[in-house]
Parts: structure tokens; C-alpha cells; sequence
């Protein structure tokens, strides 16, 4: 759906105007914040009636009939009206409508019917996303640059659609640098099973946040892609697994809410005991009732200057937080006494705080707090319980300072070739697998890497270990929810889990170990399979290709209580073994240990 231009045709055809009714019906699916479960926006979808309901069939018979212009009035016609009848609570987020270069770039565009529109019912341009389209290509850079500034100008936000999978995405996104972009489902669908996806999101994820734009991820559809696309860093997401297109605004189910939460938890909620969270940290602050009048906390602010900030509760829950700054910003002016005399709750409707459970790692959620938009990005942080009762917060000089710290003191545990944890770490994560009732250890390292390093030098040898750690870490969605990845030092790693694992996720690996090492052997040695190296006598020796070798500690196969210090022994025997395996296969490989525990 785009925007209402000036119709191009004498009369509009009774199949999709009914007089000055438009023969449309507005659908709305959900923008999530995955950290929170709130929807920060709606899309709007269009529908035709009767046999031209499907967008496709709509679309393309306004485009066969030449009444384009009036499908686009009808539709963004038929959507204001439906927005301005919504509730308010449903119109505190921006809506999302998709408009094509062809559209934009046409002189009718700017003709401020849009506006007056609008106006008309009670809505303001900030209230519209306009998603612009991949679907053909700018002629003039130029003109895109100077229409989104327009738009932006006006109040209108700007989203770049289904990027990655249309035309000139790249020089599209450099010249409207909008405040959305959102992924096309080419690149989200099975992201799982994709490595290059995988590391081309991650790289959008870091662009997004060094530019202040938020990243979507659209047609979202299973668990396995929201794992991967939460462990890259998306914070946002559409699609059919969060809610279908419905004719009022939807929100996720109570099943994909339990779902959601426990992801989070995963990724970044307390891990070991050792782990310090959010709960320390927080203080109970000035908490009032939503019935509370503005005119009231405009004394409270004013009897104390310390103040910072209060949170409006409604039944032990937070319903919004108010800033001083905020607050007198809003109510300063010549229209500052009439927002006195209002509700707190009115005034703050608009107030969505960031707010976290207690047990949150406090490192996860500095990153977290430092994505939000740069007018709250300063703004405390709400801290609930398990059962949503607020129990204080936490400022951001108070976040930043206690990460900062923690930062600095896991960076001494870490390699400084691979920024992996350390034996430390590796120690902490084993001693809390061994509380589960089920868990997997991998010892992995690599077989001839002495002779790779004198053979290529220490230069290529650091880049085969760098390649390893990318592919372990890579890896880790297709292992149990909750593993670790370590290294020991050297060409030794460790792969922490905490249940079993699949023999073919071990395949997996192994075969894209051996697929990514071949970049940093010369075709010669490749073409012949093996490499000249000399050994400690000094005699020029024939060596196989570097192969990764994988021994498997898994718990259902050990017996008993295992105590961590067995471990190391048992994964020395079994090392010798998977690398005479690796060696007379000439491949990576993985062995489990087999024997029970006496």
C-alpha cells in the first residue's frame, strides 16, 4: 500500500469504490521488540473484496485496468480511517505503510492530499512509517535523497523494505539512511542453515546500531530462525511465528510470549552463580499511583531537586516512567498549565521504559539499554521480579560504570588471539553442567597444527586458529540452548553443553571445518593432500591436511557422579583415539566416550 495521489482516471471503477467508500480492507501485523513482547509498530496490509481479496490479484488488475493512482488513494484512504478509529493504546506506535520508487519519485506525490488527509482524522505524519520498496530501482539518487528529506521533514518516518533482495539495496540505504530497515525474508528464511547469511546479518546488526537505525527482521516463521536472529543481535522481528495479519491490531499469543521469555533468558539472563545481575544493583526509587495529577509531580519535582525520575505503578506493576527532563519538557510552555491539570497516566501514555526481570546479566543488558533510541538512551531502567512487581532501578551511570568493570575483568580470562573465555570461564561453565542432570563436554583440537605453523609460519598459523574458533562459535545454534565455547590456549578448545548432543550436529561441523581450512593451504599441497614439513630431527616429512578432531564427553554414557577433575583424564584417552581416527581417514572427525564411568 502506498500514498493517496490525484486520481489519473475520470471515474473510479465500482470494484473499488463504492462513492467516497474505498473497497478496502486494512489489515495489521505486528513489529515485535524481542526483548520486551511489546509490538513497536503495525504494518498495513491491504486487502481487495470478494474474488480480488488476495494483494496479488488486486494489484495486478488496478495495474491491467490503468487505475494504479486510484488502488493507492483507495488504499491509504481506507487505512487513516481505519487507524483513527483504534483505540488510543493501539495507536501509540507508528504504522507502517509500503510505498514503491515508482510512486515516490512521481511528481504527483507531493501534492499534500496526504497531509490533509490526515488532518482530517485526527492524525499527524509521525504516526506513518513509509517503507520504501526494493521492488524496481531509483533512476536518480539524487531526487531519492531529497523526497526521503522531504518526508522526514514533514514528520514521516523512513523504512527501507525487503532489503537485501531487490534493486541497488546498498545505494538505496546510503541515500535515504532511514530510521527502519528491514530484512528481506530471502535472508531470514532458514538463516540456521546458512553460515554467509548468518555473518551478513551480523554485520547489518552492527552497521544498524553505529547509524542509529533500527534492523527488522520480516517472515519470521520458525523457533530455529528467531534462535539464530536473537543470538546475531535482531532485536526486532515480523512474521507468521509472532502473529498473522489480522483486522485488529494482533499481538503475539501467550505461547509465543512463554517461548519468547525463555529465549531471552538464554541469551542473556544469569548463567552460573558466579554471574552478577541486574538485581544488584537496583534501588528502590520514588514509585506514585497512576491517579496521581501532573500539577502533584510537578511539586514533587520541584520540593526535591534530586529527583530524577519516577515510575507510575498500577497494581505493584509499572505502567510508564516520567523523567524530569521529560516532564517539564512537556509541560514548560505556553500550553503548560492545561497538561497540569491532567492525569499522570494521561501524560505519560506515551512513556514506554525499558524494563528487565532481576536476574538479567548486567553486561547483556548495557548492551541492550545503549540499542534504544537516542531520546531514551539515558533513561533509567525499570527492574521487575518474576511476576512482573516492580522492585526498583537502575540508572545508566550506574549500568555502565558495573559493566565496564566486568568487562575489563573477563577480558584478563580471555585469549587475545581468539577474544574466547578462558580456563576460567571454561571451569565455571563445567561446574554448572555438572549440576544438570544431562550435559556434553567437547574437547576440540587441531591434528598436525605444529607442522602447519612450520610449514606457513605463525602468521597463517594464528588465521587457522582464528578460523576455528569462527566456525565453533557459529556452531552454537545448532547445539543445546545454553552451550559455551572456550579456549584452553594453543589448538585446544572446549565446547560446553548442557545436554546431549547430536552425532550429526558433530558431522556438521567436521565437514565445515575441512570445507572453510582449505583457503589457507596453497593448491599445490591441496591438489596432492598432504604438505612437506620437518620434524624434530630435521628430516623433510610428507604430513596430512590439519584435520579437527572432536572427543565427546557425554554424561548418559559416563555412569554415576562425575566430578570434574575425571574429566580431563577420561578426554586424554579418548583425544589419542579420534586423532588415530582422524589421521587414517585423513578427515576431521568426532568420537564419543563409550565406556561407563567404574
Amino acid at each position: 500500500m502506498s500514498l493517496p495521489l490525484t486520481s489519473g482516471a475520470a471515474e473510479p471503477p465500482a470494484w473499488l469504490w463504492n462513492g467516497d467508500e474505498p473497497r478496502i480492507v486494512s489489515v495489521f501485523q505486528p513489529i515485535v521488540d524481542l526483548m520486551t513482547g511489546e509490538a513497536i509498530g503495525y504494518e498495513v496490509l491491504s486487502r481487495g473484496v470478494g474474488p480480488i481479496q488476495a494483494p496479488h490479484v488486486l494489484f495486478t488488475k488496478a495495474r491491467v485496468e490503468g487505475v494504479t493512482w486510484e488502488l493507492e488513494r483507495a488504499c491509504w484512504t481506507a487505512a487513516v480511517r481505519r487507524i483513527s478509529l483504534l483505540p488510543a493504546e493501539d495507536r501509540r506506535v507508528p504504522f507502517f505503510f509500503n510505498v514503491g520508487p515508482d510512486v515516490l519519485s512521481d511528481p504527483r506525490f507531493g501534492d499534500g492530499s496526504t497531509l490533509e488527509l490526515l488532518a482530517r482524522h485526527g492524525m499527524s505524519p509521525r504516526q506513518i512509517v513509509l517503507e520504501i520498496t526494493e521492488t524496481s530501482a531509483f533512476a536518480d539518487w539524487e531526487q531519492l535523497q531529497r523526497l526521503t528529506r522531504q518526508c522526514m521533514g514533514h514528520g514521516f518516518g523512513i523504512a527501507l523494505d525487503d532489503f537485501g533482495a531487490g534493486h541497488s539495496g546498498l545505494v538505496t540505504l546510503v541515500n535515504s539512511a532511514p530510521h527502519f530497515i528491514k530484512l528481506d525474508q530471502a535472508l531470514v528464511r532458514d538463516i540456521h542453515r546458512h553460515s554467509y547469511r548468518q555473518h551478513l546479518v551480523k554485520s547489518l546488526v552492527d552497521f544498524a546500531s553505529s547509524v542509529d537505525s533500527t534492523l527488522i527482521a520480516e517472515g519470521v516463521e520458525t523457533w530455529e530462525e528467531l534462535s539464530v536472529l536473537l543470538r546475531l543481535g535482531i532485536r526486532h522481528a515480523q512474521g507468521f511465528l509472532l502473529a498473522r495479519p489480522a483486522n485488529e491490531p494482533p499481538r503475539p499469543s501467550q505461547e509465543f510470549e512463554l517461548r519468547r521469555r525463555e529465549a531471552i533468558r538464554t541469551l542473556h539472563f544469569q548463567n552460573d552463580e558466579d554471574d552478577e545481575t541486574v538485581g544488584g544493583i537496583v534501588i528502590r526509587r520514588l514509585c506514585v499511583d497512576s491517579g496521581l495529577t501532573t500539577e502533584e509531580l510537578d511539586r514533587f519535582f520541584r520540593r526535591t531537586p534530586g529527583l530524577d525520575h519516577v515510575v507510575i505503578l498500577e497494581e505493584e506493576k509499572p505502567r510508564a516512567l516520567v523523567t524530569r527532563q521529560h516532564f517539564f519538557a512537556k509541560t514548560a510552555g505556553p500550553f503548560g498549565y492545561p497538561l497540569l491539570q491532567k492525569k499522570l497516566a494521561e501524560l505519560a501514555s506515551n512513556e514506554q521504559p525499558l524494563v528487565v526481570e532481576d536476574n538479567m546479566a548486567i553486561t547483556a543488558l548495557a548492551k541492550v539499554a545503549m540499542e534504544r533510541p537516542p531520546e531514551s538512551l539515558y533513561d533509567p531502567v525499570v527492574v521487575i521480579d518474576a511476576k512482573g512487581r516492580f522492585l526498583g532501578t537502575v540508572t545508566m551511570k550506574q549500568l555502565i560504570a558495573r559493566a565496564t568493570e566486568l568487562e575489563v575483568r573477563a577480558a584478563t580470562g580471555a585469549n587475545p588471539l581468539t577474544h574466547l573465555p578462558g580456563n576460567r570461564m571454561i571451569e565455571r561453565w563445567i561446574r554448572q553442567a555438572l549440576q544438570g542432570s544431562e550435559f556434553t563436554v567437547i574437547y576440540g583440537d587441531l591434528d598436525h597444527f605444529k607442522e602447519y605453523n612450520d610449514r606457513y609460519g605463525f602468521l597463517q598459523g594464528d588465521k587457522l586458529l582464528r578460523l576455528t574458533a569462527r566456525v565453533l562459535s557459529e556452531s552454537l545454534h545448532l547445539l543445546p540452548r545454553g552451550s559455551h565455547l572456550g579456549h584452553v590456549g594453543g589448538d585446544d578448545f572446549v565446547l560446553v553443553c548442557p545436554d546431549a548432543v547430536e552425532p550429526s550436529t558433530l558431522e556438521a561441523i567436521c565437514q565445515r571445518f575441512d570445507e572453510e581450512k582449505r583457503a589457507l593451504f596453497d593448491a599445490t599441497d591441496l591438489e596432492r593432500g598432504w604438505f612437506e614439513a620437518t620434524d624434530r630431527k630435521g628430516t623433510s616429512v610428507e604430513v596430512p591436511p590439519v584435520t579437527l578432531s572432536l572427543a565427546v564427553l557425554d554424561s548418559r554414557k559416563m555412569g554415576g557422579h562425575v566430578h570434574p577433575a575425571s574429566l580431563s583424564g577420561l578426554a586424554a584417552s579418548l583425544k589419542k583415539k579420534v586423532k588415530e581416527l582422524a589421521a587414517s581417514t585423513r578427515a576431521s572427525t568426532f568420537m564419543f566416550e563409550r565406556r561407563a564411568q567404574p
